[in-house]
């Protein structure tokens, strides 16, 4: 059985030996904590979320068209692309939402305190998009009076509401040639007046599955490129997931945020790629690059419901995602592949002195 000097033990000040071709024990350990980290992310990202239900990618969207009659004395607007509906009330004025079954669900008053009916069935309703797993007190009556509860104090309120999206995962019909779904209202009072926010739902189609082609000149450009600069293009495109991931997470309003795992990956890959710039040690310069690619790999499987959803919480309609994503699965791939093939790829055997001789 031959053995060879090992660059990454010598690098830790031992000349332990190893068998050829084999990985190091240290960097083994470091590899099942690794990908045992990466494995808990991902299972438990789901229930990790910011909120409940946050806002998700999709293929509709709901605007705001009219407030009727005009007042100055609130803002609404659509969150999420057609997730959530906020609304802002001027100091000095107030507002009360009328729920699904013509009861009081939410007021805001003239000092910015917002208050939730919590006898409300719109209140258990409006836990999910969807209302599944929604329980109605079996006692309640539309006429019982409202249990007001102080929810908080900036004058601002926001809210799912079944009314400005479509309730049901599969693609709606449309009723015109702009994608029109539905149109939609929510009632309310506004300083005892009775008002109505107007809008509409549009769907449109999912972006065309071509986006994903953008792997193939991604890795084969990756896979090509001098150790150097491929550390260069995996430590750019690391960035700009994580940017991504930032500009997504901070545009939204806290209650539709979701789990900021595109950030955290992407901080990870970033971080990992500088650490693999710096070392000198082959072992250890291709275990940290196939670390860094699997962060890219996982944060693009965790997320790929962006490029296969027209509309992205937070950013719209936006292209550059269907193009961000899938240039870092390729170069994640390519990192990963070289990685290993640089820790297991057999070294030159030691001749013993018998042999030479």
């Amino acid at each position: 059985m031959r053995l060879v000097g090992s660059a990454a033990f010598k690098a830790v000040e031992t000349s332990e030996p190893r068998l050829a071709g084999s990985i190091p024990v240290h960097l083994r350990q470091m590899w099942k904590l690794f990908l045992l980290a990466i494995a808990g992310f991902w299972l438990l990202s789901p229930a990790m979320s910011a909120h409940a239900d946050p806002a998700q990618p999709g293929n509709t969207r709901s605007v705001v068209t009219e407030i009727s009659p005009a007042t100055s004395a609130i803002e609404v607007s659509i969150v999420g692309v057609d997730a959530f509906v906020k609304m802002k009330v001027q100091l000095g004025h107030s507002a009360e939402v009328i729920g699904y079954d013509e009861e009081p669900y939410l007021r805001i008053d003239e000092k910015g305190r917002v208050f939730e009916n919590s006898w409300s069935p719109t209140v258990v309703i409006n836990q999910t998009r969807y209302g599944t797993g929604s329980t109605v007190p079996t006692d309640y009556e539309s006429t019982d009076a409202p249990t007001w509860r102080q929810i908080a104090t900036n004058g601002e309120a926001i809210w799912h509401d079944h009314r400005v999206h479509w309730m049901s995962p599969l693609k709606p019909a449309v009723i015109n040639d702009e994608g029109l779904v539905q149109n939609w209202q929510i009632d309310m009072k506004v300083d005892g007046a009775t008002t109505a926010v107007l809008g509409n739902l549009y769907v449109e189609d999912a972006p065309g599955s071509w986006w994903w082609l953008l792997v193939v000149p991604a890795a084969a450009s990756a896979l090509f490129m001098k150790k150097r600069l491929r550390h260069v293009a995996l430590m750019s495109v690391s960035t700009a997931v994580t940017v991504l991931g930032v500009a997504q997470y901070f545009s939204l309003p806290s209650p539709a945020r979701d789990t900021p795992s595109l950030i955290a990956l992407g901080v990870v890959a970033l971080l990992l790629t500088l650490v693999a710039t710096a070392l000198r040690g082959e072992e250890f310069v291709a275990a940290v690059s196939t670390a860094a690619g699997i962060a890219l790999v996982v944060a693009v499987g965790l997320h790929r419901n962006q490029v296969t959803h027209r509309f992205v919480p937070g950013m719209g309609d936006a292209w550059f995602v269907r193009f961000i994503l899938p240039v870092a699965l390729g170069m994640g791939a390519v990192a990963i592949w070289h990685g290993l093939n640089a820790l297991l790829r057999v070294p030159q055997p030691v001749l013993a002195r018998s042999e030479e001789n």
